[in-house]
């Protein structure tokens, strides 16, 4: 298989709708999650002149923030196997005079480079076939006590108050079109045990869960829902009726300001290379 038909191949089996009108999920979910993921950034001390790698990098979101930390004797690569939407992060880093980055229509699998002083991943490992595989290759392009940080999810603990039918139905439809696609949803309650499996030290982890009561970041889940429906009709998992009904009801009990909306139970996990003495 060629590499236009294999990325053919993994973008057909990703579950969220990607290109324009999936970056401006990505925008919303980066929004949310901006505070939490640069605290996790502090903790690991990405620091100047450092180069950093950001695989499955979507919008770049992330990506630029790495470039602002490392600053202009520092680089940072984006790599996702979207071009699409590789396009629309690129505009978004000339538009803001970001010039230390470089976007890469690349397989998180076949990556190669470095060696990289930070390695960072935000929910990809839990739309990957073998995600042990994937990570194991990643922490072979660290440099000497380099650091891998990642941020997953686990889908199961998603909930909203007051519980509700069409919120239950969506967590059941994404976690079937993302296994649909060979990932696994609920990887985050097993992702310290993954990089605990690997070469790498000093693991840590943390887990938090962002829950909205007003605003549009409480639309995410509604967002995504719509975003999954390619995959879950592609798959046969839905109607289109079915899925109209969810995203009509889901939209209603979002605008309600007497509900709350909860994401994902986010995961972080983040570890370092072996450093080797040098003589």
């Amino acid at each position: 298989m060629d590499d236009d038909a294999s990325a053919h191949a993994v973008l057909d089996s990703y579950a969220i709708e990607g290109g324009e009108e999936g970056k401006r999920r990505l925008d919303l979910l980066a929004q949310i999650m901006r505070p939490t993921t640069r605290r996790l950034l502090d903790e690991v001390s990405v620091g100047h002149g450092q180069a950093c790698l950001d695989v499955g990098c979507g919008g770049g979101h992330v990506t630029l923030d790495l470039a602002g930390l490392v600053g202009p004797t520092g680089w940072v690569i984006g790599v996702d196997i979207d071009s699409s939407i590789l396009e629309l992060a690129r505009r978004d880093a000339m538009a803001a005079g970001i010039d230390n980055v470089l976007f890469k229509a690349i397989d998180a699998r076949t990556v190669e480079g470095g060696p990289f002083d930070l390695i960072y991943a935000r929910f990809l490992l839990s739309h990957v076939e073998r995600p042990e595989e994937v990570l194991e290759h990643l922490a072979g392009l660290l440099a000497d006590g380099g650091a891998m940080v990642l941020e997953d999810i686990d889908f199961s603990g998603c909930f909203c108050h007051p519980r509700h039918q069409a919120y239950d139905r969506f967590v059941e439809l994404y976690v079937a079109a993302v296994e649909a696609g060979g990932g696994d949803a609920n990887l985050g309650k097993r992702l310290p045990s993954l990089v605990r499996g690997t070469a790498l030290h000093e693991v840590r982890w943390n887990v938090f869960q962002p829950v909205h009561a007003e605003g549009p970041n409480k639309q995410i889940q509604a967002v995504t829902m719509e975003k999954i429906g390619p995959a879950l009709l592609r798959h046969g998992l839905a109607t289109t009726d079915e899925i109209e009904e969810i995203l009509t009801s889901m939209r209603a009990f979002a605008a309600d300001p007497e509900t709350l909306v909860a994401t994902p139970r986010m995961v972080q996990v983040w570890a370092k290379a072996q450093a080797i003495p040098r003589p």
